[in-house]
């Protein structure tokens, strides 16, 4: 991050560059050729819902879920004791796949502002003040928190940049994208005690690798992010950085790849970069948010942390909490009866809160698209998974231990 790493950026070509053109031509060529791969252009916008529901993170107001007093509904709610034949079988959550690609550069060292301002951290990249904590330091304990949440139906594995305290970067990860069971959490809290921050910022080569990973990957299925935290700004190949994110970040989506982006403090020269990173990601924080080509230090589309008086402990860990929910979406699969065939007009969705309670209907709702005010549940275009919407989505994605059930064999509750 320092003036010296972004002169030396200029002079050296690094060697993986060329790999990374090759793979953002991959991605292009796949891209074209699918269409949209793994299911995305099976969604209509506006009639058959969406991935991830609609919504943010947080809930409020109408949940779309009925309960006990009738709440929530404007329809009787569904009775699995009623005198219609009932099979409940617990909904199986699409799987997602998170590739974290962590900044590992020098400027990590520093204590975050206001111990050390960004001026400074550009300058002399070491930490100030031993008796607090560094910006890896605070971003290896947030990580770790985060991971530890995760449902074990999700995976993740860690990448970093740099990997050879220059501008190296390497096609595998450090750590595999494999479920979160015991010994996967293991292994990424053992690859993250290990780091020693040191080197400069190929935030281009990082990011372009983990893209070919996640699309090229067999086992790795389902939802797929990549998750770039980073605290400063392109220092190895600037020169890459508009192709890049104009292009190979939007083949990525086109792929199924969606890509969120953390500024820490030492990324404000960075925002619009950032910014535009995460709004052709596809995880624009607002549908108004800033993403121009300039002014450099403009934009926040992505999770911008760098504002003053921010706490960095606090927000990269609520930025990872939204993060984790966002992935955990709302897409279910349609189980499949023992014998015959479904019936589609007599297919139910009940919501069961992890702190307890009864379960709670969740009406369907076609009353508009799933992101266009939609507040219930919408079939896939070919039938074969349940997308919650608005509320119903926010409110499930809220309670990571909560159950969702499809019931068989009742007409369906309309909202």
């Amino acid at each position: 991050m320092s003036s010296p790493k972004k002169q030396m950026s200029h002079a050296r070509r690094p060697q993986w560059l060329v790999l990374a053109s090759t793979t953002a031509a991959a991605v292009a060529l796949s891209a074209a050729a699918c269409g949209g791969d793994d299911g995305i252009s099976q969604f209509d916008a506006g009639s058959s819902g969406q991935p991830d529901g609609a919504g943010s993170s947080g809930s409020s107001g109408n949940l779309g879920i009925g309960d006990d007093s009738g709440n929530g509904r404007s329809d009787a709610a569904f009775n699995a004791d009623a005198a219609c034949a009932v099979t409940t079988v617990e909904a199986k959550r699409a799987p997602a796949s998170l590739l974290f690609v962590i900044d590992r550069s020098g400027s990590m060292n520093c204590n975050p502002p206001p111990t050390t301002t960004s001026a400074v951290c550009e300058q002399f990249p070491i930490t100030a003040d031993t008796t607090k904590a560094s910006k890896w330091t605070i971003t290896r304990n947030a990580l770790k928190a985060a991971l530890a949440a995760m449902p074990a139906t999700n995976s993740a594995g860690i990448s970093l940049f740099n990997t050879d305290d220059d501008c190296a970067v390497l096609p595998t990860p450090g750590v595999l994208v494999k479920p979160l069971d015991p010994t996967q959490k293991t292994a990424l809290n053992a690859s993250l005690d290990a780091v020693t921050p040191k080197g400069f910022t190929p935030i281009v080569g990082g990011a372009t690798l983990g893209y070919q990973y996640l699309h090229t990957t067999p086992s790795i299925v389902g939802k797929k992010f990549l998750v770039l935290i980073t605290d400063g700004e392109e220092t190895c190949a600037p020169d890459q950085q508009e192709g890049f994110v104009t292009t190979t970040v939007q083949n990525a989506g086109l792929v199924g790849i969606k890509t969120f982006v953390i500024g820490a403090p030492g990324s404000e020269e960075n925002r619009a970069f950032l910014s535009r990173m995460a709004f052709n990601g596809g995880t624009a924080r607002s549908a108004a948010c800033v993403h121009a080509v300039s002014p450099a230090n403009a934009g926040d589309c992505h999770f911008d942390l760098t504002n003053s008086g921010v706490n960095l402990a606090t927000e990269l860990n609520a930025a990872l909490d939204s993060i984790s929910r966002e992935a955990l979406g709302c897409e279910f699969d349609v189980p499949k009866p023992g014998s015959g065939t479904i019936d589609y007009g007599k297919v139910n969705v009940l919501y069961t809160p992890s702190g307890g309670g009864a379960a709670r209907s969740v009406p369907q709702d076609n009353s508009a698209g799933c992101t266009a005010g939609a507040d219930g549940w919408q079939y896939s275009a070919d039938r074969s998974k349940i997308f919650l919407c608005g509320n119903a989505c926010n409110t499930v994605k809220a309670d990571q231990n909560g159950r969702v059930d499809v019931a068989l064999g009742c007409t369906t509750v309309v909202r």
